[in-house]
C-alpha cells in the first residue's frame, strides 16, 4: 500500500476521533476533552499537509522519470540511425588504401608519412630528437599491426641551401639527407620492424616543396 494511502487512513481515523470525541465534549461539557479535540485537531492538520507534500513529491517524481525516458529513447533512436564507422585500413599485415593519423595514400597508391625534419632533428644533425621519439613509436606500432608484409622505404629530403661546415659533420645535403633517413630507419628497427623490410634513402634537396621549411622533412614509405 502506498505512503499516501495510509497517511490518508490515517487522517480519516483521526477525523472520526475527533468527532467523536467532540460529541462527548458537548454532552459532558468538559475542559479536557475540548483540549483533547483541540490537540487532534492541530494533528489532523498536520498530516493533510503532510500529505499534500508527498502527492506533490511523487508527482514531480512521475515527471522526472517521464523526462529520463523520452531522453533514452531519443538516444536509442539516434544510435540505430548512426552509420558504423569504416574501417581505416586491414589488419591482415597486406595494407589499405584509407588513411590514418600518419598515413596517407600519394599519387602511386602507396601509403605515406611525412615527417617535418624540423622536429626530428637540430639543425645540421641527424641525431633523432627524444621528442620525436613518441611519434615513430605510434608509426612503428602501426607498420607492425596493419603492414607487416610490406616493403618500408625511408626518405629523407632538405632544403636547397648548401650545407656549411658550422652547421654540421656532413659535406652535401644529400649526405644530410641520408644519414637522417638510416636513424628512422635504425629506431623502427629498434621498434621491432623487421631490417629486412626497411630501407633508407637520401635526396637531398632533388625534390623540395613549397617552402624551405616544408622540404627538409623525412618521408615513410610503405611500398605496394
Amino acid at each position: 500500500m502506498a505512503r499516501s494511502t495510509v497517511i490518508r487512513q490515517i487522517g480519516i481515523g483521526f477525523i472520526a476521533l475527533v468527532s467523536a470525541t467532540m460529541v462527548m465534549g458537548g454532552l459532558g461539557g468538559c475542559n479536557s476533552q475540548k483540549k483533547q479535540t483541540e490537540a487532534a485537531l492541530a494533528e489532523v492538520a498536520d498530516l493533510r499537509e503532510k500529505v499534500a507534500t508527498l502527492d506533490q513529491a511523487n508527482r514531480d517524481k512521475d515527471g522526472k522519470i517521464a523526462e529520463l525516458q523520452t531522453a533514452l529513447s531519443t538516444c536509442q533512436t539516434q544510435l540505430a540511425a548512426k552509420p558504423a564507422e569504416p574501417v581505416s585500413a586491414i589488419a591482415d599485415g597486406s595494407g589499405g588504401n584509407a588513411g590514418s593519423r600518419d598515413f596517407s595514400q600519394d599519387s602511386d597508391g602507396n601509403m605515406r608519412a611525412r615527417l617535418s625534419g624540423d622536429i626530428l632533428f637540430d639543425p645540421g644533425q641527424a641525431t633523432l630528437k627524444t621528442s620525436a621519439k613518441k611519434t615513430l613509436d605510434r608509426i612503428a606500432g602501426e607498420i607492425k599491426s596493419k603492414y607487416r608484409s610490406s616493403e618500408i622505404r625511408v626518405e629523407g629530403h632538405t632544403d636547397t641551401d648548401p650545407i656549411r661546415k658550422a652547421k654540421g659533420r656532413f659535406a652535401t645535403n644529400e649526405a644530410l639527407s641520408e644519414a637522417r633517413a638510416d636513424a628512422v630507419r635504425k629506431y623502427l628497427i629498434s621498434k621491432g620492424v623487421s631490417s629486412s623490410r626497411v630501407d633508407a634513402v637520401g635526396y637531398g634537396s632533388t625534390q623540395p616543396k613549397s617552402s624551405k621549411a616544408a622540404s627538409r622533412r623525412v618521408e615513410i614509405v610503405i611500398l605496394k
